[in-house]
């Protein structure tokens, strides 16, 4: 009988094992998302006349001061996606942590999803103005700006398909502490 009563007393123990687990598998890959990202911009920042390109008519400091709040949103990220899973994280408030991913997140899969979901259709010729049409010409997927594009939507699409585990998994993670 005791067998029985250890089994069944592990059984949470396993579970929740099982879920931090899972939760350090993505708060770390998110981690490495948001360190590349990070990196990106941050080199953005500092070559930025390479970065802007030729085409850009909006001023200087509107790009910096776009890209500096991209820079800042990944450092913070990454900062969060490990007070997700390490110790320290646990003594800031629950919010805190859950908040900025969950917004990070939901922004990733904004902008990652759509972005890539029409470099998809374009290439495959379903779409060659665009998603909604509105491109004065049709797209050249011939062309290396429009792979360079593709490879910039994907990377925000798996940036999304790293955060939104995290996310999920770390407010799962909340749930079971808050629980007796």
């Amino acid at each position: 009988m005791t067998s029985v009563r250890s089994t069944a007393s592990a059984g949470p123990a396993v579970a929740v094992r099982s879920l931090r687990r899972r939760t350090a598998f993505w708060a770390y890959a998110g981690f490495g998302w948001l360190t590349v990202s990070f990196v990106w911009h941050l080199w953005m920042g500092i070559d930025y006349r390479s970065a802007m390109g030729r085409q850009v008519t909006a001023p200087v400091w509107v790009f910096l001061a776009y890209d500096g709040l991209i820079t800042a949103m990944s450092a913070a990220g990454a900062v969060l996606a490990l007070a997700a899973v390490r110790p320290w994280g646990r003594r800031l408030p629950p919010w805190t942590v859950w908040l900025p991913l969950r917004f990070g997140a939901v922004l990733l899969v904004v902008r990652g999803v759509p972005g890539l979901v029409e470099d998809l259709t374009t290439v495959t010729g379903l779409t060659p103005y665009g998603l909604l049409g509105l491109a004065e010409r049709p797209a050249d997927p011939a062309s290396g700006t429009f792979w360079t594009d593709m490879a910039i939507n994907g990377y925000f699409f798996a940036g999304a398909v790293v955060m939104v585990p995290l996310t999920v998994l770390h407010r799962r993670l909340l749930k079971v502490a808050e629980s007796p």
